[in-house]
């Protein structure tokens, strides 16, 4: 198991690395802020520098635990799929509904599927997440995020 975290940590330094190579030939900034290659560039940078954190922490791992699966319980598998529904959920009602309803229902979902018992931290994490998010995007950043386009939920701002 040792031999296969160090190759895929290998693995994901390369294509970080391509990924920032690729990145760096793309307008980092323009009049109207970041440009295309401004994301990429660091998150492929963030990307690599974990990949080598990873590679170090499993070489130096003294004791190498052969008894965890790979393949995940049926409690860890209900979980995978969870998120992978409730990203599906988010392709299709993004455009729809718009970026805060559609992740504030992801992120209520993946945090009560993922076990946040807290309701009241649950939805906290969940409006800061989606409305606080579309706020520090439109009105900071300048950055357009999908609007709902159902008229009753256009018309209150959503």
């Amino acid at each position: 198991m040792k031999r296969v975290n160090q190759s895929v940590s290998l693995f994901f330094f390369i294509g970080s690395c391509s990924i920032m190579w690729a990145s760096w030939v793309m307008e980092y900034y323009t009049p109207l802020g970041p440009g295309p290659g401004f994301f990429p560039l660091w998150l492929s940078g963030c990307m690599a520098g974990l990949s080598l954190v990873w590679f170090y922490q499993v070489c130096t791992d003294p004791a190498e635990s052969e008894t965890q699966d790979f393949i995940p319980g049926r409690i860890g598998m209900i979980r995978v799929l969870s998120v992978l529904g409730a990203l599906v959920f988010m392709w299709l009602f993004m455009d729809k509904v718009g970026f805060q309803l559609t992740m504030f229902a992801f992120l209520v979902f993946l945090l009560v599927a993922l076990g946040q018992r807290n309701r009241i931290l649950t939805v906290v994490i969940s409006l800061l997440g989606s409305f606080g998010m579309y706020y520090v995007f439109k009105n900071w950043l300048g950055v357009q995020l999908p609007e709902s386009t159902i008229g009753w939920l256009s018309a209150l701002g959503l």
